[in-house]
């Protein structure tokens, strides 16, 4: 009975490994890419504005615009990935926010810029939700913390990237073959995903019984695992955990703090090089390689700090102290006459704030979702919190317009991120009170890691 629980062990290992390598870098490779045309607007933004005569606030309001449709159709994107499976619908998503970020070139008013981000926001909304589903489907819950570290990972790994890679497109490539900079910057940044949905269509897999790069003893383990943990949740399925989950306050409690979280990426995300530039940079290079300070500390900042959290098995307080130093950088970076390194280094700590946060925060909400309700509950949490991107990244914009200064915008900025904190603190109880573990147990059984967090959030 040892050996041959050591042999089902053994072939788990081995199936999680393969799945691992199979999986997760096209997974990756794909969120770097949708990310980079999601953010490459705020480097474009740079030439597009004058060559487009737009103002702050019609910059801010496409900037937001993309939200609205990424809200409305994340959910329906990730119910038709439950019916189609990963391999055709992320084809489609992925070969669609392509065509749109490379279409983007073509625009000549403000209206054409606003159908361009709406139309973006559709293809990319099923996207995040739909990679949280897909990976509870291939790792075990012990295993997944690993594939989605890596997985939203990408983002930041994008944001180090896009930013000297926009700059130097549009410093290299400006007025070549007739096109402005900023429209080699869509080009030439969309076309990889077109090519990259091919790759998901041929590699992808609906799951662990359709791969056939699996033993079919690594096939049985890694599927008589997952079925295990799926019986072992004990939630309400079908209609009534749909039900549950509209009715439970702690769902909407939850993505009000996520609201608040994520306003700081997305205001962050679409001002940073505007931001640099108000520090006296001039050039769209320079802009893009300061930019990789930023993103580049946030990145291994969110490693370091959801390793720690795994390791003290302690949440509440890392994601709330996050927040609070990231709150205090960013009201201190406003202050007059900074100087340079001393601005790049407060805008480098707020970036690691939010950035970070993520993580930790999906490390407690998602212990209430079962494997049964993943892909409308997480999507639902989603949807509710990003329309943070329909209001912040306007916010900012016509704050700027209005004063002429990013500091109104920051500060607002802060204290949202303080409001986010308060209200996690207030809604989760510390670890000293029983109700901790009935309140992250109800439904579920066991609360993930954070790096599984990171991973289902």
């Amino acid at each position: 009975m040892l050996t041959h629980q050591g042999d089902v062990a053994t072939a788990r290992e081995s199936a999680c490994k393969k799945a691992f390598w199979r999986v997760v870098p096209v997974l990756f490779l794909s969120y770097v890419f949708c990310s980079m045309d999601r953010y490459n607007i705020a480097f474009a933004q740079l030439q597009l504005r004058e060559a487009r005569h737009m103002s702050d606030s019609v910059y801010g309001l496409g900037a937001s615009l993309f939200f609205v449709t990424y809200v409305l159709f994340a959910v329906p994107a990730n119910l038709l990935l439950k019916r189609w499976g990963a391999r055709r619908l992320f084809f489609l998503i992925v070969l669609g926010w392509g065509l749109c970020s490379t279409s983007m070139l073509f625009i000549r008013t403000p209206a054409e810029f606003y159908l361009g981000r709406l139309a973006l926001g559709a293809f990319e909304a099923g996207f995040y939700p739909g990679v949280i589903y897909y990976l509870a489907t291939w790792f075990p819950q012990d295993r997944r913390s690993k594939a989605f570290a890596v997985f939203t990972s990408g983002v930041t790994v994008a944001g180090v990237i896009v930013g000297p890679l926009s700059g130097w497109i549009m410093t290299k490539f400006d007025s070549a073959a007739g096109l402005a900079g900023w429209q080699w910057v869509f080009l030439l940044e969309g076309v990889p995903s077109c090519v990259m949905s091919l790759v998901c269509l041929v590699l992808l897999r609906r799951g662990p019984a359709d791969a056939s790069w699996l033993s079919e003893q690594e096939r049985h383990a890694l599927c008589d695992t997952l079925e295990r943990e799926r019986s072992e949740a004990h939630v309400t399925q079908g209609g009534r955990a749909i039900v549950s989950l509209l009715r439970d306050s702690r769902i909407y409690l939850f993505a009000l703090v996520y609201f608040c979280a994520v306003s700081g990426i997305y205001a962050l995300g679409f001002w940073v090089p505007a931001i640099i530039r108000s520090y006296g940079v001039v050039t769209p290079l320079a802009i893009g390689l300061y930019s990789v300070i930023p993103w580049g500390l946030a990145a291994i900042g969110t490693i370091l700090i959801s390793r720690h959290s795994d390791r003290v098995q302690e949440r509440r307080w890392h994601f709330s102290v996050v927040i609070f130093a990231g709150a205090a950088a960013l009201a201190l970076s406003t202050i007059p006459h900074l100087n340079f390194p001393t601005a790049m280094l407060l805008l480098s700590i707020g970036a690691i704030s939010v950035t970070s946060s993520s993580p930790l925060f999906w490390a407690m909400p998602t212990a209430l979702l079962s494997p049964q309700s993943a892909a409308g509950g997480v999507a639902l949490i989603n949807c509710l919190a990003v329309t943070s991107g329909i209001v912040m990244p306007f916010a900012v914009g016509l704050l700027k317009e209005m004063t002429g200064s990013f500091s109104p915008g920051l500060w607002l900025l802060a204290g949202t991120l303080c409001s986010g904190a308060l209200i996690l603190l207030a809604i989760v109880p510390g670890p000293e009170s029983k109700r901790t573990q009935d309140y992250l147990m109800q439904s579920v059984g066991h609360p993930p890691s954070v790096t599984q967090a990171a991973e289902e959030g």
